[in-house]
């Protein structure tokens, strides 16, 4: 069964043909997006292994989801490589903290670095969540 959402005509007016080929494909992207949430709503709600049965409500629900809750940020490659290096330096700076060889010039200068690295490196983990 294929379900078909109609235009009028005069709602697309102005419209050329490419922008509405990208208004079908954003909708379709869209009404892909929403129904996926449905199905996560119904699968959180439903404890039986039975049928998917989505309401209304749940409906309703992902609607409201997909409106306030802002899509996911490009750029994953960057938040996962910084969330990888806020994890690993912090146990680096705990390794290379001696204080014994910490009062050779060379030993401080390393460690302070590594320190501001991981303070910026955090600071930014945490920004790019944001």
């Amino acid at each position: 069964m294929s379900n078909e959402i109609k235009l009028s005509d005069e709602a697309l007016e102005g419209f050329s043909q490419p922008a509405k080929d990208r208004l079908r494909a954003a909708t379709i992207e869209y009404l892909e997006e929403l129904i996926s949430e449905c199905y996560r709503l119904e699968g959180s709600m439903n404890s039986d292994d039975g049928p998917a049965e989505i309401t209304q409500g749940m409906v309703n629900d992902a609607v409201i989801f997909k409106k306030r809750i802002p899509a996911k940020k490009k750029g994953r490659f960057w938040r996962v490589s910084a969330r990888i290096a806020a994890s690993i330096l912090p146990l680096l700076v705990g390794f290379f903290f001696n204080s014994d060889k910490l009062t050779e010039g060379s030993n401080l200068v390393l460690f302070a670095v590594l320190l501001v690295m991981t303070a910026v490196v955090i600071t930014l983990s945490v920004l790019l969540d944001v």
